[in-house]
C-alpha cells in the first residue's frame, strides 16, 4: 500500500467513526444514553479548584475599572482618542568640523 492510499482510509475510517457517534448520539434517547462526563475522575462538587477562595471586590462596576478612551462605535479612528507620545527634546546642532583644505 502506498502512502496516500493509507491517508485516505486512514480520513475514511475517522469520519465513518464520528458518522457512528453523531447517528448514535441522536437515535437513543436521554435517559438511554450514558452522560459523557461520568468517565472523568472526579466532579465539579467535590474539590474546588482553587481551595482558598478570592475575597469579594463589590459588585460590578469595579472599583478600580475606568471608562475606555476611545469608543469603537464613532465613525472617528481610533487612534484620534490617545493622546500623542510626547517627542524627544531638541538638541542644539552638532558642531561641524573644521574643514581643513587637502594640499594638491
Amino acid at each position: 500500500m502506498t502512502k496516500e492510499i493509507v491517508a485516505i482510509a486512514l480520513t475514511l475510517f475517522v469520519h465513518v467513526v464520528g458518522l457512528v457517534a453523531l447517528i448514535w448520539a441522536l437515535v437513543l434517547n436521554e435517559e438511554e444514553r450514558p452522560d459523557w462526563r461520568d468517565w472523568w475522575p472526579g466532579g465539579d462538587d467535590d474539590m474546588p479548584l482553587d481551595p482558598s477562595p478570592a475575597p469579594s471586590r463589590g459588585g460590578l462596576p469595579l472599583a478600580d475599572a475606568l471608562p475606555s478612551a476611545v469608543r469603537l462605535r464613532e465613525p472617528a479612528r481610533v487612534g484620534d482618542g490617545y493622546a500623542k507620545p510626547a517627542r524627544r527634546p531638541a538638541h542644539p546642532p552638532e558642531r561641524a568640523p573644521e574643514r581643513v583644505p587637502q594640499p594638491r
